[in-house]
């Protein structure tokens, strides 16, 4: 038995130390949407296993593997998940799919820490799901190009949806727009009674909270539908003092240099905190 309890604490140590790493996609965009920027193939390069896609149907939160996963493979490694999410619905709509996409995680790995990356909308969404069910103890957010304090862009969607526009978008293949409508609602620009302000003010669980912020002077001309003030977490009125940022170029939509940023962030920082 004393031979033993080495093996037993080594195998303990390798399970607590791998870690559960979602990702969030945003507005209009597919589950895939990593894969087309670059990002889930260099996190298979650095030894991550992507262990499949949750989608939701009546039987509740689903986990397809992708072609050729091995159950060998379960064992302490470090995992990544991509989501179905209806991305054109309300934050709190889509939270209820990110929760229970999570929460089959934390039963299935409940010592391994979840790191959350959400990008645009996909972080709010992230955010919101950490204030309201902090019990999933989510160990790290990292958000890319999110609205934390709002966009005026979605004030533009909001006021198209309730102009005479609205009535032949469906017919012009635009009928995102009104889809959409809850959404641009819920990322309106911070202010009293609306949805950002009051999600900013509620109490965040403890966790590490790190935002990629696109540069509006970069080359590329900049986050054209995010302002970059908006981006920032140490913005976020509960977050002050908790939160920081890294500045980057490029524009609002995802690319190979998230990638290399992510891993950095995740194997130098994450581990240090953990």
């Amino acid at each position: 038995m004393l031979r033993l309890f080495p093996i037993l604490f080594l195998l303990f140590a390798a399970s607590a130390s791998a870690k559960q790493l979602v990702l969030v996609q945003g507005y209009l965009a597919k589950s895939n949407s990593w894969q087309e920027a670059g990002i889930s193939q260099q996190l298979v390069r650095h030894g991550w296993v992507y262990t499949g896609e949750f989608h939701y149907n009546s039987h509740g939160a689903q986990l397809l593997h992708p072609p050729g996963y091995a159950k060998s493979t379960q064992k302490p490694v470090n995992r990544f998940y991509q989501v179905t999410l209806p991305t054109e619905a309300s934050i709190q709509n889509q939270a209820y799919f990110l929760t229970a996409y999570l929460e089959k995680i934390r039963r299935a790995y409940p010592q391994q820490p979840i790191i959350l990356v959400g990008h645009s909308a996909g972080g709010i969404v992230a955010r919101y799901v950490m204030v309201r069910n902090p019990e999933l103890n989510i160990h790290q957010l990292i958000t890319i190009a999110s609205p934390h304090l709002g966009t005026d862009t979605a004030e533009f969607g909001k006021l198209m949806g309730e102009s005479p526009l609205a009535l032949i978008a469906p017919m012009m293949g635009a009928g995102t727009l009104n889809r959409s409508q809850p959404l641009y609602r819920d990322l309106l620009p911070e202010m009293p009674h609306r949805f950002l302000f009051w999600l900013n003010r509620q109490p965040h669980p403890e966790a590490e909270y790190i935002s990629i912020v696109r540069d509006q002077w970069s080359p590329s001309g900049g986050d054209l539908i995010v302002p970059q003030e908006s981006q920032y977490l140490e913005k976020v009125q509960a977050l002050k003092g908790r939160a920081y940022s890294f500045i980057v170029p490029g524009g609002h939509t995802l690319s190979a240099n998230d990638g290399r940023i992510l891993l950095d962030l995740i194997h130098e920082r994450v581990l240090k905190a953990i």
